[in-house]
C-alpha cells in the first residue's frame, strides 16, 4: 500500500489536498501524453477521442460500484462511440485488466473522471470557441460537471487522512493515472485521418446511436450491482 507524504504547511491540510499533491506526478505525464493534440487540435481529433475513449473505458472496467460519475461516465463512452463511428475512427485493443489488484476505489474512479471532465470543458473553451455547438463533436456536448465534482470534493475533504480509505484511494488515483495512459500509448500516434471530418458537422444528440465500435477490448461500463 503506498504510503502517503503529506505536505507540511503551517494550517491543516485536507485530503483532497494531500490527494492532489500525491498524484501530481502520474497527473502531469498524462497530461504530457496529449502534446500531440494541443499543438494540432483540429488535425489530432480523431486520435483525441479514440484516446479518451480507451482511457475512460479502462476506468469503466475497473471501477468498483458506488462512483457518482457512472452515469456521466456511461453517457461520455456513448457520445465518443458515435464520434468515432462518424469519423470511422477504430480504437486499438488495450492491456487486459489486473485481476489481482482489484477494483479501483469509487471515490478514485470519481477524481479521475471528474477531473477529465473538466479539463475537457476548458478544451472546449479553447479549441470550439467559434464552432456552433451542434457542430461539435458529440463529447464536447456532454452535460457539465461542475455540480459533480463540488459534491465529489466535499466527500474528499469530509475524508480523514488517519483513515486507511484514504491511503487506498491514494494508491487507486494514480493507479487510474497510469491504467489510462497505457490505453492512450495504445492508440499510436493521430494520422491525416484523424482530422475533424466533415461528417461531424451535422452531429447532434438526436441522432439514434451507431453500434458500438468493434475492438477486442469491450469499453462498455459495467451496471453497478
Amino acid at each position: 500500500m503506498t504510503k502517503i507524504h503529506r505536505p507540511a504547511p503551517s494550517h491543516a491540510v485536507s485530503f483532497r489536498q494531500i490527494l492532489r499533491h500525491e498524484t501530481a506526478a502520474a497527473h502531469e505525464a498524462g497530461e504530457a501524453q496529449f502534446s500531440q493534440f494541443f499543438a494540432a487540435p483540429t488535425q489530432e481529433l480523431g486520435w483525441f477521442l479514440a484516446a479518451q475513449a480507451a482511457g475512460l473505458g479502462v476506468l469503466a472496467r475497473h471501477a468498483a460500484p458506488g462512483a457518482i460519475c457512472a452515469g456521466l461516465l456511461s453517457d461520455l463512452l456513448d457520445r465518443l462511440d458515435r464520434d468515432l463511428a462518424r469519423l470511422g475512427r477504430p480504437v486499438h485493443p488495450v492491456p487486459a485488466p489486473d485481476a489481482e489488484q482489484g477494483r479501483l476505489d469509487p471515490l478514485a474512479v470519481d477524481y479521475l473522471v471528474l477531473g477529465s471532465r473538466l479539463g475537457t470543458q476548458v478544451i472546449d473553451r479553447k479549441v470550439f470557441a467559434k464552432t456552433p455547438a451542434e457542430a461539435k463533436p458529440l463529447y464536447f456536448q456532454a452535460p457539465a460537471a461542475g455540480a459533480l465534482w463540488k459534491r465529489h470534493c466535499a466527500t474528499l475533504d469530509a475524508l480523514s487522512p488517519a483513515e486507511p480509505r484514504a491511503t487506498r484511494i491514494v494508491a487507486d488515483a494514480t493507479r487510474g493515472f497510469h491504467l489510462f495512459a497505457q490505453a492512450v500509448q495504445a492508440q499510436g500516434a493521430g494520422t491525416t485521418s484523424d482530422a475533424l471530418a466533415p461528417a461531424l458537422a451535422s452531429n447532434s444528440i438526436d441522432h439514434p446511436r451507431p453500434g458500438r465500435i468493434a475492438t477486442d477490448t469491450d469499453l462498455t461500463p459495467k451496471e453497478p450491482t
